[in-house]
């Protein structure tokens, strides 16, 4: 198999695993549990670097004249990748807005008793 398709093929599973960790955090945040949305979205944080870096192991080759073969795969691996660091910065939000729900649900059913 090609270095391209080794490549491919981590960075749809690395860029997968970290996508899942990001909406395992954002789940966990509706469930006020904050802590663990935060260490799941390291978890997801770690894995996009993982990916970068499988990533960047196509840029080096080509910069030292290693002509990469750009297929169908690899354009689904950049894509897999691009979504997950986009989704990152809307699980984020989503993170933080749900932590400020809960903290003014929090707030009602105080003033509630």
């Amino acid at each position: 198999m090609a270095n391209s398709e080794v490549v491919s093929f981590q960075l749809i599973s690395i860029a997968g695993d970290a996508m899942g960790k990001l909406f395992e955090a954002m789940e966990a945040s509706k469930k006020c549990e904050m802590t663990q949305a935060h260490a799941l979205v390291q978890e997801g944080k770690a894995l996009l670097n993982d990916a970068h870096n499988a990533q960047t192991s196509l840029l080096v080759a080509d910069a030292n004249g290693e002509k990469t073969d750009v297929n169908v795969l690899l354009i689904h691996a950049q894509d897999t990748l691009m979504n997950t660091v986009l989704a990152e910065t809307f699980v984020n939000e989503m993170i933080a807005l749900n932590d400020r729900i809960n903290q003014l649900e929090a707030k009602l059913e105080k003033l509630g008793e």
